[in-house]
């Protein structure tokens, strides 16, 4: 087997073969198979036996994954640049109240719930 000069897992020996490593694992791990209730600081480092499911929404709303700008589709051009008037911004904590206009942009910074309106 051919290995890089720069190979991020090489340190100083061969590689393992598939089958050594299959071997190796298998000589390190356990099966579980028991399903255990523990509280949650001592549920650390271990696998879940079933999914967990929150009763409400989180977040509470649709929000901005990244920074940008809320704008309504129809008020683009595909011809030329779309210059908008920024009318307000909404940040984290502190969304923007007013219904945002046609014709305008709404700032909107990364976790920032998303204005009824634009799309």
């Amino acid at each position: 087997m051919a290995q890089l000069s720069d190979d991020c897992f090489a340190f100083g020996g061969r590689l393992l073969s598939v089958d050594e490593a299959v071997t190796e694992l298998e000589g390190r791990l356990t099966a579980v198979t028991d399903i255990e209730t523990l509280s949650l600081p001592a549920a650390y480092g271990r696998v879940l036996a079933e999914d967990v499911r929150s009763d409400r929404a989180v977040p509470p709303r649709d929000n901005s994954a990244v920074d940008g700008y809320a704008v309504y589709f129809d008020d683009l051009n595909a011809d030329v640049p779309t210059c908008l008037p920024v009318s307000g911004r909404a940040a984290a904590g502190h969304p923007e109240e007013r219904e945002t206009a046609r014709g305008t942009a709404l700032r909107v910074f990364t976790g920032a719930a998303l204005a009824a309106g634009p799309d």
